[in-house]
């Protein structure tokens, strides 16, 4: 599947040294830009970190496959007060600014982080879906920060529905079932993308430690498996909203499961 789906990614995607204005400009044409090494000097708090969140885990962890104990692919998330290297990150690395200057905001605002791991050997796929949808949040400003401390090949890499921050909003669903969320149906469910790769433009990169990835709350992205038998795949995400983020009320689940107590079109 793996070598199915990257043989349609489009060749030679386009990387940055950094958040030039030809990278926010491939940000906002693609909805996904990667930059190269900004993130470097962060890279052992980063791990550390996870190791510590991984060894404590927070009320949202999740592994899947459920009651496995070994080639998981684990997710948690909201734990950044309780992590203090998620706290230094959020509060000191280059990632906020990052985040603002592709976005083309005036201000970057934090919203939440969320670790990934997928330990060696780890079957379950990322299904494909976008972020939004999962938030009481619309605009257009709002992106996800994607920070691997492992190297990443194409063959585990995210990969992205080039544009597809311009479709509008389709169905959240749950990892563990891929069913769509209760109270959900006004929205179109996720095409199978992985069944049909060749009808999309995908892009994925190689990825070293420091790389990152900033993508849209709306682009489509999702992952295959861990084929490596001696190496995870831990990944620290942080989300990020900038001036045109408001509060939208969902008629299903969101999460994370707080709402800071605002109301429809609040600015976050």
């Amino acid at each position: 599947m793996a070598r199915r789906v990257a043989q349609y990614l489009v060749s030679s995607p386009p990387c940055f040294e950094g958040a030039t204005a030809a990278a926010a400009a491939a940000y906002q044409r693609d909805g996904a830009v990667c930059i190269r090494g900004a993130l470097r000097g962060w890279v052992d708090a980063v791990a550390s970190g996870i190791a510590r969140n991984l060894a404590s885990p927070g009320p949202h962890f999740e592994s899947l496959p459920l009651g496995a104990t070994s080639a998981r692919f684990v997710n948690d998330y909201c734990n950044w007060r309780r992590i203090p290297e998620y706290e230094s990150f959020v509060r000191e690395s280059p990632a906020k600014a990052l985040a603002r200057a592709v976005m083309a905001s005036e201000r970057s605002i934090f919203y939440h982080e969320h670790v990934l791991v997928k330990e060696p050997l780890a079957a379950s796929p990322t299904p494909w879906h976008h972020d939004q949808p999962y938030y009481p949040i619309d605009g257009d400003q709002l992106l996800s920060l994607w920070f691997p401390v492992d190297p990443v090949p194409l063959d585990a890499t995210l990969l992205f529905v080039r544009g597809s921050h311009r479709h509008g909003y389709y169905a959240p669903r749950k990892f563990e079932t891929q069913r769509n969320y209760d109270g959900s149906d006004e929205l179109p469910t996720m095409p199978a993308i992985a069944d049909a790769p060749h009808e999309h433009e995908l892009l994925g990169w190689q990825l070293q430690p420091g790389d990152c990835v900033l993508f849209s709350g709306k682009t489509l992205h999702g992952a295959v498996g861990n084929a490596s038998e001696s190496r995870s795949r831990r990944v620290l995400t942080t989300r990020w909203m900038g001036d045109d983020a408001r509060f939208a009320p969902r008629r299903w689940e969101i999460s994370p499961p707080y709402t800071g107590g605002l109301q429809a079109g609040d600015p976050k």
